[in-house]
C-alpha cells in the first residue's frame, strides 16, 4: 500500500512539473499539399476551434510560392484576417511567427486558414505545415 502511494505521488508531482511546460507549447495544426498549379482555395479546416495568438508556416517537402493566406474565426459574421505570408518559402524553411489573434480581450478561436499558392521547383507537391502558439 505504502509503495503504492510513493509511485502515485511520483506521477502526480512529475505531470505537475510537466503542466507549465505544455501549457506554452507549440501545437502543430496541420499541413496542407500545395498543387503544382496556382489555386486560390486551399483550406485548411481545424476539427476543433483553436485558439492561437500566432502561427509559423513551414515548408516541409518542396518550394512553395504563396500569393496570400487569410484565417478565419468561428463567430457570428466569419470574421477573417489577412496574413502578411513570404511570397516563397523554400524547403525547411519557416516563416517567422505571424501574428493573429491580437484582441487579448476577446479570444477568437481560428476555424480554418485558406492559402493562395502553388508548388515551385519540385516534380511532386509541396507540404506545409502549420504550427500554432499560444
Amino acid at each position: 500500500m505504502n509503495r503504492l502511494l510513493i509511485i502515485f505521488l511520483g506521477l502526480l508531482s512529475g505531470l505537475l512539473i510537466n503542466l507549465p511546460a505544455m501549457a506554452n507549447a507549440h501545437k502543430a495544426m496541420g499541413i496542407i499539399a500545395m498543387p503544382r498549379n496556382e489555386t486560390n482555395d486551399l483550406t485548411l479546416k481545424m476539427p476543433v476551434c483553436r485558439v492561437v495568438k500566432r502561427i509559423q508556416i513551414k515548408a516541409d517537402h518542396g518550394d512553395v510560392q504563396l500569393s496570400g493566406a487569410s484565417v478565419y474565426f468561428k463567430a457570428l459574421r466569419n470574421a477573417s484576417q489577412s496574413l502578411n505570408v513570404p511570397s516563397t518559402i523554400k524547403e525547411g524553411e519557416s516563416t517567422g511567427w505571424i501574428n493573429i489573434n491580437s484582441d487579448n480581450d476577446n479570444k477568437r478561436c481560428v476555424s480554418k486558414i485558406v492559402f493562395s499558392g502553388h508548388t515551385v521547383n519540385s516534380s511532386d507537391m509541396a507540404r506545409l505545415k502549420i504550427i500554432g502558439d499560444d
